[in-house]
């Protein structure tokens, strides 16, 4: 005799109700992420999440200063100097004083800090294609804007 198809586990109450606030799922959302990145990195490339967020930075704005990297970041600014300390001891990137500010300084990758960031994209472009799998084009821009958008909107406050 054949089976009847399997259904669908049943959602609890608690967990559609969890899913009914986007502020919630924001959350546990970007938790999840940040565990899961801090775990690769630590095992990768022998980084913190947040040394990579300085790498990130100085990948696109090189000379960047730490004030720089804690507002893209939007972390505290004793994350982005502990960060940036322990990189700059490893030898990964390098501090110049800034030309027109004597007490400024701008951060430089070094050729190792550009190798170690090389071996690294690779596997956050693959980690972010995962992580997005399923969504059209079209959805990944509408995903996006409206987190620009929420970004704007805590900016704002």
């Amino acid at each position: 005799m054949p089976r009847a198809p399997k259904s669908p586990k049943p959602q609890s109450t608690a967990d559609t109700a969890f899913e009914a606030s986007t502020l919630f799922m924001m959350c546990t959302l970007g938790s999840k992420i940040d565990v899961l990145a801090e775990r690769h990195l630590r095992k990768t490339l022998d980084v913190s999440l947040m040394e990579w967020r300085v790498f990130e930075v100085l990948a696109i704005e090189p000379a960047a200063a730490p004030g720089r990297i804690t507002s893209v970041s939007r972390v505290h600014k004793a994350a982005v100097s502990r960060a940036v300390n322990a990189l700059e001891q490893r030898g990964f990137l390098k501090r110049m004083p800034a030309p027109d500010h004597g007490l400024r300084t701008h951060l430089f990758l070094t050729p190792a800090g550009r190798a170690l960031y090389r071996k690294g994209i690779g596997d956050r472009e693959m980690n972010e294609a995962r992580l997005l799998h399923g969504l059209s084009q079209r959805q990944r821009k509408q995903l996006k804007d409206s987190l620009r958008h929420v970004m704007r909107n805590l900016d704002a406050e």
